[in-house]
């Protein structure tokens, strides 16, 4: 096969030799130096593409193929090459026959992206994922005489994307139960991509997914809320707020309430480091305000009761202490008037006795 007539097939590396050394007279397509046309300009494309390329050729759609291609049926190489396809891909042909078979008969080439082909591998069937073009090659006379196929497989990225759709949904059933409100927002629009229960109870179970913050909650807008988002965005700063008031609406048709409450936003930033959204994190602290600011009336009013008894108890000592200094007062003045009375009596004793004495003294006399 060395004659100009074969150039095309010169080169392409492992494949470009097994076609080269090929017995082509025993096979349907003949020899290639007799090959159409198109089929040589396809086939020196494959052979020279480092891309995963195959050819099938002819109604019956037989297999060439290029070095990057030939890892693609595995086990199957190199007994693939000049097979039909419909029994070189037998166990994914239910898949690939009408596609195969819609191109060649319309002309018209197909893309796939993200196609599973159940293909058996080491002996069982295996999920595979791919990417393929399927281009109709035509003859000089503008018929169809075969597919030009190139694509690769995805299946690790499939399957790492599954891992991480399922660590994200692990995580999302995470924030969903955890008992503080979690949300997140994308875009410059605050758009709500995600919310969890404890987030949706504290605004009134409100539809807000797939909508703006202004849009899902139009009452904090005008509270500065929506401002502080979009500083966060812009800067990629966190912000932090303690015991915030916000007035919100905490039940469907319900009244806009008093709350107070802890948050956070926090910048979600892209691979490349730009702010892409922001997730926030929320606490409902209304009820322990509430009760905080409860407690504190309580202690002012105990206080202040406490106080008032403590008048009221120093009122009563002071009394006593006056009533106690007016007894000792008036058992001072009792023993006192009770000294000069007595004293009154004796000088009177004294008097009566003197007087009876002088008036014996008198009869004797006589």
């Amino acid at each position: 096969m060395a004659n100009d007539s074969l150039e095309f097939l010169q080169g392409g590396g492992e494949m470009g030799a097994r076609l080269r050394a090929f017995d082509w007279d025993r096979h349907t397509l003949g020899p290639p130096q007799h090959w159409p046309g198109a089929l040589r300009m396809a086939m020196s494309l494959c052979l020279n593409s480092s891309f995963p390329t195959a050819i099938y050729w002819g109604p019956d759609f037989h297999v060439l193929y290029n070095d990057a291609w030939s890892v693609i049926p595995a086990e199957r190489h190199p007994a693939m090459l000049g097979m039909p396809a419909r029994e070189a891909w037998s166990d994914i042909w239910h898949v690939v026959g009408p596609q195969f078979e819609r191109v060649f008969r319309t002309g018209e080439g197909e893309a796939l992206y993200d196609q599973m082909l159940p293909m058996v591998r080491g002996g069982r069937p295996t999920e595979t994922w791919w990417n393929y073009s399927l281009t109709a090659i035509r003859n000089a006379d503008h018929s169809i005489g075969g597919i030009f196929n190139q694509g690769n497989e995805i299946t690790e990225i499939v399957h790492g994307r599954r891992r991480r759709e399922a660590e994200i949904g692990r995580w999302r059933e995470i924030f969903r139960q955890a008992p503080a409100g979690a949300a997140l927002l994308r875009g410059p629009e605050h758009v709500f991509e995600f919310a969890n229960d404890a987030y949706l109870r504290l605004v009134g179970q409100r539809d807000v997914v797939g909508r703006t913050v202004v849009e899902a909650l139009p009452e904090v807008a005008s509270q500065g809320f929506v401002n502080i988002l979009d500083s966060v965005f812009s800067t990629g700063e966190p912000y932090v707020g303690t015991g915030t008031a916000v007035r919100l609406q905490r039940a469907p048709d319900g009244p806009i309430e008093d709350c107070f409450v802890d948050f956070v936003y926090q910048p979600v930033r892209d691979v490349e480091g730009a702010v892409e959204g922001i997730f926030v994190l929320v606490t409902d602290m209304t009820e322990r305000t509430r009760a905080e600011s409860a407690l504190r009336l309580s202690n002012w009013q105990l206080g202040e009761e406490r106080a008032r008894l403590a008048a009221l108890i120093e009122a009563e000592q002071r009394a006593q202490l006056a009533l106690r200094r007016l007894n000792e007062g008036l058992e001072a003045h009792v023993r006192r008037r009770t000294a000069e009375l007595e004293a009154a009596l004796a000088a009177e004793r004294e008097t009566v006795r003197q007087l009876r004495a002088t008036v014996r003294d008198g009869s004797a006399s006589r």
